[in-house]
């Protein structure tokens, strides 16, 4: 396939989805215990890792990639972990594929202008940087590309989000780059939600606030199994 993907421990398959400018490895800590109860599938995003640098460069894209890697794996049902860019795929999904059973999203925004105005002006100081190296190194074009992809997408309305009748976990750090607004009202939207804003937590939870992120997805899991 032309999406790279790698398949730790046994169990009802969960899908793992990275944020922009990374790939699966962000995922590293978690599946050490994720993997002694589920079968984890780390997927690299379309132009990000292993997976192929080529094609059309948006969220619904990777959706579809996420769907055909399913499909390529012949799985019925599968529950995904989302996190940043990788939320909004989530989220996507949820709108799309019949087999997503559950849902963990992480730092997820509906539009561009849901992030806070000092990252989106950070965000255009690094193109500019990144402008003369474009020149002459594909790493820089790409870097380029995916920061123009978080200023142009996702373009998610609330009412949207209102489509998704499984159940959702939406978290977010008490200091996201995201609005909290916006993430408030994603749990408003979606009719089966749990909103967890981490204390003290920032956008990058299985990082810098991992021991009670882990446990919040493992409750919610296992919650979600047990009433099924």
């Amino acid at each position: 396939m032309d999406i790279y993907y790698e398949i730790i421990g046994e169990g009802f398959p969960l899908v793992l989805l990275h944020g922009n400018n990374e790939d699966h490895h962000v995922f590293d800590e978690a599946v050490k215990l994720l993997a002694k109860e589920y079968q984890c599938i780390l997927i690299d995003s379309r132009y990000h890792g292993q997976s192929i640098h080529k094609g059309e460069l948006s969220y619904q894209q990777m959706c579809e990639d996420v769907q055909a890697v399913m499909t390529h794996l012949h799985i019925e049902a599968y529950d995904v972990i989302g996190f940043s860019d990788g939320a909004i795929v989530s989220l996507l999904l949820g709108l799309s594929d019949q087999r997503l059973k559950h849902i963990v999203s992480i730092g997820a925004n509906t539009k561009p202008c849901m992030i806070k105005p000092f990252y989106r002006f950070y965000d255009y100081v690094m193109l500019i940087c990144l402008m003369p190296f474009c020149l002459y190194n594909s790493k820089a074009r790409r870097t380029f590309q995916l920061i123009r992809l978080m200023q142009k997408q996702p373009q998610l309305n609330y009412k949207d989000l209102q489509k998704i009748h499984i159940p959702v976990l939406v978290m977010a750090g008490e200091y996201d780059m995201i609005k909290q607004d916006d993430t408030l009202m994603i749990g408003k939207s979606l009719p089966y939600c749990v909103v967890k804003i981490i204390k003290q937590g920032n956008h990058f939870l299985l990082r810098d606030s991992f021991q009670q992120t882990i446990k919040e997805i493992q409750l919610f899991l296992k919650t979600c199994h047990q009433e099924v």
